[in-house]
Order: C-alpha cells, then sequence, then structure tokens
C-alpha cells in the first residue's frame, strides 16, 4: 500500500508557507463554502484572550461560550487545526497557551481556568484538588504533539517547532512516568480523562460510579484523596483502564514528536503501535476494545475501537478488518449520519439525547463531527475514496441541517448539546484533508 499523502491541504486560491501546508480562503469556489464560512463565525465568536492575574498571556478558542467557557485540552487541539486552516497565528496561539499552562511535573490538565478559579458550579463535579486550582488534575487524550507539529508546518515557523520540542518533551515524559505500563501503553483513572465521559464502555466495572450517576461523585472522592495520582489509585484498587484512544492520542503524539525532530520518536510510535495491537485488538472480533482494571476486555463496540484507523503504521490487515466488518456495517457505524459514538447493534445505544436525572449523558450513540477526522485518515489511506467522500459530505449535512450543535441523532441528524460549539469546525480540516488528497491521486494518475 503506498504511504498517505501528507495531510496539509487546500482549497480555492491559496496562501503558501515554506513547509508547504496552506490556508484556505473562504472566499473562494468550495463545495463547503457554507461550511468553511460558518466555522470561521464560530471560532470568531468564541474566540478569548487577555492575561491572567499571575501575568500569564493567552489566547485560546472555548468550545462554548456559556457551557464551556474555559480552555479545554483535547478540544483546543481541535480548534487549533481548525484555525490553521484561516490564521496559523492563531492556532500557534492556542497551543501556547495550553504550553503555558503546564505544571513543574509536565503535566497540562483537561481544563485550565484562566479567567480566574473554576466557576462554583462545576467546582464540585470537576476534577480539582481544591476550588482554588487554576486547573484540573485529570488528563485527554494527549494529542498535541500531533497538532503542533501540524501546524508549525502549515505555519512554517521553525521556531514555533523548537519551542514545542521541550514543551511537548517534559509532557511525554510525565505522561511515561506516571500513567505507562510496562508495554508503554498510558491508563486511566476515570472515564472522562477518553474525552467520551458515560461512554457504556466502562459501564460494567464502574456500575453505580458510571459517569454521570450520583456513584461518580464517590469516584471522584477516592481519586481526589489521592490527588488524582494515577499509580495511587492503582496501587490502592481504585478503577484504571486502558483506553483505545487515549492510547491512539499517545501514539500520535510521539509520531508528532518525530515530525518535530525528536530522536527515537518514530521508533517509539512504531512500538506502541504493536503494543495496542497485541493487547487491545480482538483477532476474533476484528475490532479495538477497552482493558479494565483486573486485565479483562471490555467488549463493548464504541467509536473509540475504529480510532486506531488514524494511525499511519497499523499493521493493513488490522485497518481492512475494522472498515470491511464494522465502520461501513449498516448494521454497526455506517448509519444515515455516521459516526456514532456507539455502535448500533449495542444494547446501550441511544441515538439522541440520553440523561440521567437531569444531568446529559454524552457519547452513548450519537455522532460527533471531529470523530470523522480518525476515521476519515484510514479511509484516505486505505484509498477508500468514495466512503471518505460520503463521510465527509455527511459530516457536512448535519451541520446544514442543525447548525454547529456539540452532537447530533445518527440517524436523523438534529442537533443537540451547545449551539456554537467550536470543535465542529474540524469539518473544515477535514473536507480540505480530503479534496487535497483526491487531488494528489489525480495528479498520479
Amino acid at each position: 500500500m503506498k504511504r498517505p499523502i501528507p495531510c496539509t491541504l487546500s482549497a480555492g486560491r491559496q496562501h503558501h508557507h515554506p513547509f508547504g501546508g496552506t490556508i484556505v480562503n473562504v472566499q473562494s469556489l468550495h463545495p463547503y463554502s457554507d461550511i468553511i464560512t460558518g466555522a470561521r463565525h464560530v471560532l470568531d465568536a468564541n474566540w478569548r484572550e487577555g492575561r491572567n492575574d499571575c501575568g500569564v498571556e493567552f489566547g485560546y478558542t472555548c468550545p462554548d461560550t456559556r457551557k464551556y467557557p474555559d480552555q479545554f485540552f483535547w478540544d483546543s487541539c481541535f480548534h487549533a487545526l481548525a484555525w490553521s486552516r484561516f490564521e496559523p497565528v492563531r492556532a500557534m496561539r492556542e497551543l501556547r497557551s495550553l504550553a503555558a499552562a503546564q505544571l513543574p511535573s509536565g503535566m497540562i490538565g483537561h481544563t485550565v481556568f484562566w479567567h480566574g478559579p473554576c466557576r462554583l458550579s462545576r467546582a464540585l463535579t470537576y476534577n480539582m484538588q481544591d476550588t482554588q486550582a487554576r486547573q484540573t488534575s485529570t488528563i485527554q487524550p494527549p494529542l498535541l504533539a500531533w497538532v503542533w507539529a501540524e501546524v508549525a508546518e502549515r505555519a512554517g515557523d521553525a521556531r514555533f517547532a523548537e519551542e514545542g520540542r521541550d514543551v511537548l518533551a517534559r509532557f511525554h515524559s510525565y505522561l511515561d512516568r506516571t500513567r505507562g505500563a510496562a508495554d508503554g501503553l498510558i491508563g486511566i483513572l476515570q472515564p472522562d480523562e477518553t474525552g467520551l465521559d458515560a461512554t457504556p464502555a466502562y459501564d460494567l466495572p464502574l456500575g453505580w460510579r458510571s459517569h454521570p450517576k450520583v456513584g461518580f461523585l464517590a469516584l471522584q472522592h477516592f481519586n481526589r484523596s489521592r490527588q488524582f495520582d494515577y499509580r495511587r489509585v492503582v496501587a490502592d484498587d481504585g478503577f484504571h483502564a486502558t483506553d483505545v484512544l487515549v492510547n491512539t492520542a499517545w501514539i500520535l503524539g510521539w509520531e508528532g514528536l518525530a515530525r518535530l525532530g525528536v530522536a527515537g520518536a518514530h521508533r517509539r510510535a512504531e512500538e506502541l503501535t504493536g503494543a495496542l495491537v497485541t493487547r487491545l485488538f480482538d483477532a476474533k472480533k476484528g475490532f479495538f476494545f477497552a482493558e479494565g482494571p483486573r486485565g479483562e476486555r471490555l467488549d463493548v463496540s464504541t467509536w473509540a475501537g475504529l480510532a486506531p484507523l488514524a494511525l499511519p503504521h497499523l499493521p493493513v490487515d488490522v485497518c481492512r478488518r475494522l472498515v470491511d466488518e464494522h465502520l461501513l456495517s449498516p448494521e454497526h457505524f455506517w448509519l444515515p449520519f455516521p459516526i456514532p459514538s456507539t455502535s448500533a447493534s449495542e444494547a446501550s445505544f441511544v441515538p439522541g439525547e440520553d440523561r440521567y436525572l437531569w444531568i446529559e449523558r454524552y457519547w452513548r450513540g450519537p455522532t460527533w463531527p471531529f470523530t470523522t477526522w480518525f476515521i476519515l485518515r484510514g479511509l484516505l489511506r486505505l484509498e477508500c475514496d468514495e466512503e471518505a467522500a460520503h463521510l465527509v459530505d455527511r459530516t457536512a449535512a448535519l451541520l446544514r441541517r442543525s447548525g454547529f450543535r456539540e452532537y447530533f441523532n445518527p440517524i436523523t441528524g438534529q442537533g443537540f448539546g451547545a449551539r456554537k460549539f467550536g470543535v465542529s469546525s474540524i469539518v473544515v480540516e477535514c473536507a480540505e484533508m480530503a479534496r487535497e488528497v483526491f487531488a494528489g491521486r489525480r495528479a498520479i494518475a
């Protein structure tokens, strides 16, 4: 199989940079011009900048101005990819703000509170050691190094690339030291560390403590009393797991470090890919599943099991099984508006809103647009161009039908959650990725 064409993509008139990246001109004739314009409006509306009370300058995109006003690690990675298509300077500032929040240990938390302590309405349920903390004490999928490398290339900024090497090396060292297992994969101590808060993947081992049931507060209390220290939680027989999505992002992070010139990072990414397949791929079912606290396989089919399609060195036979047996099956994931967060064949699948009391239970069926980014990379690598184009088109159709909502019914396309959700702007990145690859194929032909 041919190596994938680099995903630094463009449309219409282009502004070129020394590293080969390009920026979308939103005034150009483009099949998704309305989506591109809408994404820019959302990103602009959600942009926040200033200086905190410690004198540290920041600039970031909040996921939603009311629901999520702070800087979220996982979201900022996708915001930066979208910004890099419009203004690479803002993309760099978004990532530099995450770097500015890095603790001496190397950690960068799930949520950073630039405007002061966490809102009281969230203080009870956020993973903080005290209410005055300026960031949470838990992680999100560590995609930062991959995104940093991508933005550095598009911006053509060697100094930004150099700046990232130190920050990201310390971040990866922190995760290795505090979360790494013998095979190099890293663990989680709460399901919200996956970015998929109420995923049914962890319902069985968590039971009454699953997110967002009342018992989840007991889980938080257990972890908070151990300072959210993963090693202590494991030693004290607390919940922990090895998650597919988190480790997919971890491997992509090492790929990013390799692109930034960190010695040995490429080999580490290859080794980790092998460990992921060995430990989390079920050869009988042809799918990736999380591993629970007893080393048990948690065989609930969620979109996270497809996320490794984004990995450049995932064995082709594994990719093919994921695509042919699961992704493209209308009984599992290939619904009218893919990709549902939980397979339609699962008993826990709920395509619309799902609530526990008054609290939203995310990731139990609806489609979130940023999942397209992971799956699309695999489809393009396998040269499944018709399916890739369909995925981009159906993802864009969600935004045309319901606006830049937070998540969508994968059957009807109805939107839910936040109404101007920043991460949904990732559709611009996906559309451009596909266009460039298709253009490259035509040029070769």
